[in-house]
């Protein structure tokens, strides 16, 4: 058996966490990222919602699916930032770290060993990147672009009838 990517593990741990918000399920949960241009960040400056929008594309690259960026990620953790000061200024932290590093002049491999640096580290660069992937990640699986086109969710169906299990085994 062959191992997962890491595209089809953050699939997997993202349909366990955002179905329930989708449905519905959970109170207080955001609606599904809607993308809409143009966009005026409302907690970020310009220059860090650039470096975010690059970070989450790391994060979630384009594949078959448009990557964490076009699917408005970036947008989704601005909104996500108005709701605790504490985090914001958290973030705008780490956000400053990874500015100060040069990220955007960056090539991809010297992007990813930086990242890599943070996502191993134990202090506020590593509590940063963890917080960065897990709202990258909210982000994208509650947008139409991650829910509906990557994980093929298509909302509440009708079933005429349930076959039940159909393994052998379980017959």
């Amino acid at each position: 058996m062959s191992q997962p990517t890491r595209r089809e593990a953050l699939k997997a741990a993202a349909a366990a966490t955002a179905l329930p918000a989708a449905l519905g399920g959970q109170a207080g949960a955001a609606p599904l990222v809607q993308v809409a241009t143009p966009y005026a960040p409302r907690n970020l400056a310009p220059s860090e919602f650039r470096l975010l929008a690059a970070l989450v594309d790391m994060i979630i690259p384009a594949s078959e699916t448009p990557g964490a960026a076009a699917a408005g990620v970036d947008r989704y953790i601005d909104e996500e930032l108005s709701s605790d000061e504490a985090l914001k200024s958290k973030f705008r932290e780490g956000l400053a770290v990874i500015e100060r590093a040069g990220f955007l002049s960056l090539d991809t491999d010297k992007r990813i060993s930086l990242l890599t640096e943070q996502s191993e580290s134990t202090g506020s660069d590593g509590e940063f990147f963890r917080l960065l992937k897990d709202l990258t990640i909210d982000g994208y699986y509650s947008s139409e672009i991650g829910l509906a086109r990557e994980l093929g969710y298509k909302g509440n169906t009708f079933l005429k009838e349930f076959p039940g299990c159909t393994h052998e085994e379980h017959l």
